[in-house]
């Protein structure tokens, strides 16, 4: 009796370390998004730099998640992810050493946007299944909407932590403050207790995932639902700061207060979605909020006043978490354990990359037709693809 105790004690507080690593690794490493476009849009560079910046962040995705999914399957995810994580660290530490001259010569941020996208390739989705390694089996779906959760919610709160640390310093004690998170988030990881199970996996393709794909018509659908609710993230992260700090004439703290309401809205989303995750018709409740969302995002920019946009901000950011949490955890649901690794690292791709693209065109949009034009436009079209998204994916509506 007593071993069974300990044993559960020592679950508990490995969940809980694993916890504290996550948190301070994830806002740190969304504070460096947040933080790089800031920063880039202080540059003298092209017109739309900003958005290529983003873009160059998110670029490795397409190119290098077939590798990243195989070592997540084949190889230990805590090492694998310690080390992908290590890259952050460096990368942070990078831009404080070479400031001054990133300031000479922008393009050379480009080259560490993409660096630090090598790491974003395998951290969330390493992040999302090693819980089946240190949770309960009947846990992992509950801990798989928390652990979104937690992500999202460190996502919303980005600009507030970044705002803060740059109101009263500079960009460089801004990239050492983040440099040392990451530090300390690796090294908390390090003493994670993982239990390793010996794959099977010789290849590193993808024809298990795709061939999974192809008979599972409603883990297809989710994944293209990912591609569409991203689609607005991509304007909510370049325009967004742009149009609080040049339209709304607010400061670096004042921005970061207005731009943070997203993740308060982040937080109720997804812990609406842990209360409510055992309700059926999780397909038709992810296409409902997709819809709402879309009608959201229009609100965001239109009224000019800093209150109307943190509110239609916190909103949006609710509509988010409940289809941020909804997602992965219908994959992690419905996948096997020998392809879980790929299917979340594709996934990854899918929910990380689509806002990059999207990004970088809302930029070059937004200094063709001004940031409240852009968003009008960009906000018709994603109703326009939720809308029929609802009566198209029968199979996810009814799932």
């Amino acid at each position: 009796m007593r071993l069974f105790f300990y044993l559960q004690d020592r679950k508990r507080m490995n969940l809980i370390l694993f916890y504290i690593s996550f948190a301070i690794g994830s806002l740190a490493g969304s504070s460096f998004l947040y933080s790089l476009v800031i920063f880039s849009q202080t540059l003298s560079a092209m017109k739309g730099f900003s958005g290529l910046v983003f873009f160059f962040l998110f670029l490795p995705f397409p190119i290098i998640f077939l590798y990243t999914g195989y070592l997540l399957d084949r190889y230990s995810k805590k090492w694998i992810l310690l080390s992908f994580q290590s890259i952050h660290t460096v990368v942070s530490f990078l831009i404080v050493l070479f400031l001054e001259d990133l300031i000479l010569h922008p393009n050379y941020l480009l080259i560490l946007a993409f660096l630090n996208g090598i790491g974003l390739t395998t951290v969330l989705p390493g992040r999302m299944s090693i819980l089946r390694d240190i949770a309960h089996t009947h846990r992992v779906v509950f801990h798989t909407i928390l652990g979104n959760l937690l992500t999202i919610f460190c996502f919303g709160m980005s600009p507030l932590l970044v705002g803060a640390i740059k109101e009263s310093g500079s960009f460089k004690n801004l990239f050492f403050t983040l440099g040392c998170m990451h530090l300390v988030s690796v090294s908390s990881a390090l003493f994670l207790k993982v239990d390793v199970v010996k794959s099977e996996i010789k290849k590193w393709n993808y024809s298990e995932v795709l061939h999974f794909l192809r008979e599972d018509r409603v883990s297809r659908q989710v994944l293209y639902v990912s591609i569409l609710s991203m689609l607005a993230l991509g304007p909510i992260q370049v325009l967004l700061p742009k149009y609080v700090k040049e339209t709304l004439a607010l400061g670096e703290l004042a921005r970061g207060t207005v731009l943070v309401a997203f993740g308060p809205g982040l937080f109720i989303g997804g812990v609406l979605t842990i209360i409510f995750h055992h309700l059926e018709n999780k397909g038709k409740f992810l296409l409902g909020f997709l819809f709402l969302s879309s009608i959201l995002f229009l609100g965001i920019v239109p009224f000019f006043l800093a209150s109307v946009t943190s509110i239609f901000l916190f909103l949006f950011g609710v509509s988010g978490g409940v289809i941020s949490s909804l997602m992965p955890a219908l994959l992690q649901k419905r996948s096997d354990d020998q392809i879980r690794g790929r299917l979340l690292s594709l996934y990854t791709v899918c929910f990380q990359f689509t806002p990059a693209v999207s990004g970088l065109g809302s930029a070059f949009l937004g200094d063709l037709i001004g940031i409240p034009n852009a968003f009008l436009s960009l906000g018709i079209f994603f109703a326009f693809l939720s809308f029929f998204s609802y009566f198209l994916y029968s199979e996810l509506r009814e799932s």
